[in-house]
């Protein structure tokens, strides 16, 4: 169960995407802060293979070095956030960086939907380069798949809760059998579904890749319902959450309403509760 570290710090708590160095250090102590309350629950896990960290470089080098040391495995993240279309983050550079932390799995990201085919095409020649990297290096791909509508898809669905329900499946299965032609994917992080649903992608999932389920920032009801379903499935080996979990008590901690240690507590509760409740209904 990878602890998505990264999360979309700077919207959703300092209210914009540009931040000034000051803020960028604010921001490196909230994500430290996330991780003191990943370490209240890795001491207390009997099984510590089953937790992993996921986080950014450039916000969370002195966590991904201090986890390595302690044999906590990492996930690296290596896509450009807040972008529409992938891109790595170093540029050219995104090797070298990969080599240089060596993390258990290399991350990636890609918001893909079929019916944007111009865009795809550009973003699976730059996704094989990434998989064929991991390939001669020997690590690990985990592909975050995320399914946005297009502006079409909104004008027949005129809401995204409509699309959720509507299109968001067949969209992905379609994204799916693209991307695995071109590419390896060992874990494939995606959005819940139903059980329905579950079984369709299962179907066309290799059978050597897992799969993990993603918060998207949910509330806690909505991920809840997401992990019962996707427990009953054996290729779904866990998930990967971060808002759900740490978003409420870094906004309450970052306006001083509570302490460091009170945010901590409520972040290492929530994540136990989650671990708690997809082991209780995988057994």
């Amino acid at each position: 169960m990878p602890f998505d570290h990264r999360g979309s710090f700077k919207r959703n708590i300092i209210g914009t995407k540009d931040i000034t160095s000051k803020q960028k250090k604010e921001l490196k102590k909230l994500k430290e802060l996330v991780y003191q309350a990943f370490l209240k629950v890795y001491k207390k896990y009997p099984i510590k293979d089953e937790l992993a960290i996921l986080v950014d470089e450039e916000f969370g080098l002195k966590i991904l070095r201090d986890a390595k040391k302690r044999g906590i495995q990492i996930c690296l993240t290596t896509e450009k956030s807040g972008q529409k279309e992938f891109g790595f983050e170093y540029g050219n550079k995104y090797q070298k960086h990969i080599n240089k932390l060596k993390p258990d799995y290399v991350k990636v990201l890609v918001r893909y939907n079929p019916q944007n085919k111009k865009a795809n095409k550009i973003q699976l020649k730059k996704l094989k380069k990434l998989s064929d990297f991991c390939k001669r290096k020997n690590y690990k791909l985990l592909l975050e798949l995320l399914v946005p509508p297009t502006e079409n898809d909104l004008k027949l669905a005129r809401t995204e809760a409509i699309y959720d329900k509507k299109y968001r499946l067949s969209r992905t299965l379609q994204a799916i059998k693209e991307i695995k032609t071109k590419m390896d994917i060992d874990i494939w992080k995606m959005e819940g579904f139903s059980k329905d649903g579950w079984k369709k992608i299962i179907k066309i999932i290799p059978k050597e890749s897992a799969i993990i389920v993603l918060g998207r920032g949910q509330d806690e009801k909505k991920v809840k319902k997401w992990l019962v379903d996707a427990a009953k499935f054996d290729q779904i080996i866990g998930f990967a959450v971060g808002r759900t979990i740490f978003l409420n008590a870094l906004k309450r901690y970052y306006s001083k309403k509570i302490s460091k240690r009170q945010a901590a507590n409520i972040i290492a509760r929530k994540y136990s509760y989650f671990i708690n409740l997809w082991n209780k209904t995988k057994s």
